[in-house]
């Protein structure tokens, strides 16, 4: 069986960073052979402060202005998007320009309908104020792959670590990652105190699913560490590090989120510093 993903959503804007998201996504989008759904939101050149306190006929000229200002940055991004896809041979493209102003519900609509969606990060450049990646994960059940503005990598999926602690989640994010597991050079299955799962891991911690991908064609590496006492995102970072991974997968609470706030968690902490690019779902 050929897993790809058939549809790939991005938000961006046409700052370097933006831009950088959007590159990678249509890159992406062209080993998939996806169609790229490139989201921005709608921006105006502020002008100068006079502008807020425009009255009369002015009023007029100021919206003109705007309007003038916002149809420069749609035809960019048009035109950014069309440089991008020809540079990665993505042939199917599709511009959606939203307002920055769009509900929570209405910007969820925008993932609903894709198999995945390509954010930057801190800041998911080009969505809408309301936007929230907790929503997307828990409302819609879209896997988000994150990239950091500080990661300096050239390539995304060839070196993956998959941080596995046998939860739903945690197999979800397996399920929806293996368009890039199939196709990555190494992935390295990751446990870290397995003995403290031990009746969802069972006598050999991580065998069966290790066995489960490799009869999927995923090139996997088995391994399970002990935290002695460090918290386990500390050893998932670290590992991952030492992996040379250019992506982590994980599957989002696996506690409930009330838990993760009150004590801590791999995902409160992943999804907040971002150390790497991450692959989530839940």
């Amino acid at each position: 069986m050929t897993y790809t993903f058939k549809d790939i959503a991005v938000f961006f804007d046409t700052g370097e960073t933006g831009l950088r998201v959007l590159d990678i996504a249509a890159s992406l989008a062209g080993n998939q052979q996806a169609h790229l759904i490139a989201m921005t939101t709608a921006t105006a050149d502020e002008g100068p402060p006079a502008d807020h306190f425009a009255r009369g006929a002015a009023i007029s000229e100021v919206i003109a202005r705007r309007s003038a200002s916002a149809a420069a940055h749609i035809s960019r991004a048009g035109q950014l998007l069309a440089k991008f896809a020809a540079r990665h041979g993505t042939d199917n493209t599709e511009l959606r320009v939203i307002a920055s102003t769009e509900s929570a519900g209405e910007s969820l609509l925008h993932a609903l309908y894709c198999d995945l969606l390509v954010i930057g990060h801190p800041e998911p450049h080009g969505a809408p104020h309301a936007w929230s990646l907790d929503q997307v994960l828990h409302r819609a059940g879209v896997p988000v792959l994150i990239l950091p503005d500080a990661w300096a990598g050239q390539k995304l999926g060839q070196r993956i670590t998959v941080a596995w602690n046998a939860s739903r989640p945690a197999r979800r994010a397996l399920a929806d990652a293996m368009p890039l597991l199939c196709r990555a050079q190494e992935v390295q299955l990751l446990i870290v105190d397995a003995d403290r799962q031990g009746d969802v891991h069972g006598e050999e911690p991580g065998a069966d699913i290790a066995a489960y991908l490799a009869r999927h064609g995923v090139q996997v590496e088995l391994q399970c560490l002990v935290s002695r006492g460090r918290p386990v995102v500390e050893v998932i970072e670290e590992q991952a590090r030492h992996n040379r991974a250019d992506l982590v997968v994980f599957g989002a609470y696996s506690r409930s989120r009330i838990s993760e706030t009150v004590f801590g968690g791999v995902t409160r902490h992943m999804l907040s510093h971002a150390p790497l690019p991450l692959f989530v779902s839940h």
